[in-house]
């Protein structure tokens, strides 16, 4: 029920439109795969995924060389700033649902939500409970 893309290293060089501008789901992991951030791109954000995942990775100076204006840059999750390697996304216009999904799958399997979310100024949803582990938690995921 997780994201099941492989995990893409990001590129500073990136051209923005390989990323869809759509509504969607996205992790944010370490250099060691271990997810640090786990976020949604819903109608509200500017760009959608690329948006979302140019906020986390690009400089606020790259975002206007593009005339890109993004209403929470500069915002600075401490265990996403810098330690954030790789990226994976989901287009799903179920974004909302599919968030809380892949949030509660997360908790399920490790006690406790990634470190950006627990940091993160926006509210998290109420999440569920599963009342059992995946088999990514038990290979170590």
């Amino acid at each position: 029920m997780r994201i099941r893309k492989e995990w893409t290293e990001w590129d500073d060089t990136l051209d923005a439109k390989s990323i869809p501008g759509a509504m969607g789901v996205y992790e944010l992991a370490d250099e060691d795969q271990r997810t640090l951030y786990i976020g949604k791109a819903s109608g509200k954000s500017p760009f959608g995924l690329r948006g979302e995942l140019f906020r986390h990775f690009s400089t606020s100076d790259r975002l206007a060389r593009e005339n890109w204006d993004h209403p929470r840059m500069g915002e600075d999750l401490p265990s996403v700033r810098g330690r954030a390697r790789f990226y994976r996304f989901e287009v799903n216009h179920n974004y909302y649902s599919r968030w809380i999904e892949i949030l509660t799958r997360y908790r399920e399997d490790h006690e406790v939500l990634p470190p950006g979310n627990l940091e993160d100024p926006e509210p998290l949803p109420r999440l569920g409970r599963y009342h059992w582990k995946s088999e990514d938690a038990e290979r170590g995921l």
